[in-house]
């Protein structure tokens, strides 16, 4: 898989001490430049990951076309967009709604912190996702029950 990842993946993965494998989980794996201002100021895990990593990851995104721009999204998100947008062949890692909603509109392929979470499952990088779906909710990662519930069948548990 070839990922561009924003924000909130990088964040919610190292709070629950996965950020290191996302690299192995993504195979190609690139950080557009407004998601890397985006946290790099913050006192956190992510922050330090993506700051020690810049060089590998982080990429300047050079246009984005007037169809995503009007979303009005963060700049982040609208870059992460952009990019898989003009590049088919990627994927992109978005957990916002309003994000994934203008993504689907023009046919980007998404997926999510959780699907992360389950992709390194499948892969045999981790071996108990429920410790780390659980972990993922007790940092106040917006979850609901049914797509809580449909994660934990998804992986067996």
């Amino acid at each position: 898989m070839q990922l561009v990842c924003n924000a909130s993946p990088l964040i919610f993965l190292a709070k629950i001490d996965l950020i290191h494998l996302l690299p192995t989980i993504a195979g190609d794996l690139w950080i557009p430049v407004g998601v890397y201002h985006e946290i790099k100021d913050q006192d956190d895990r992510a922050s330090e990951w993506v700051e020690e990593h810049k060089n590998e990851y982080v990429i300047e995104i050079e246009s984005v076309p007037k169809i995503i721009e009007s979303w009005d999204l963060g700049r982040g998100e609208t870059e992460v967009i952009a990019h898989v947008y003009l590049n088919k062949s990627l994927k992109a890692a978005l957990d916002d709604r309003a994000a994934r909603n203008c993504a689907a509109s023009v046919g980007v392929d998404v997926i999510g912190t959780i699907g992360l979470i389950l992709m390194a499952y499948k892969n045999g990088y981790i071996k108990k996702p429920i410790i780390y779906l659980e972990k993922l909710k007790k940092t106040g990662f917006r979850i609901s029950e049914d797509l809580y519930k449909h994660a934990i069948h998804l992986a067996g548990s």
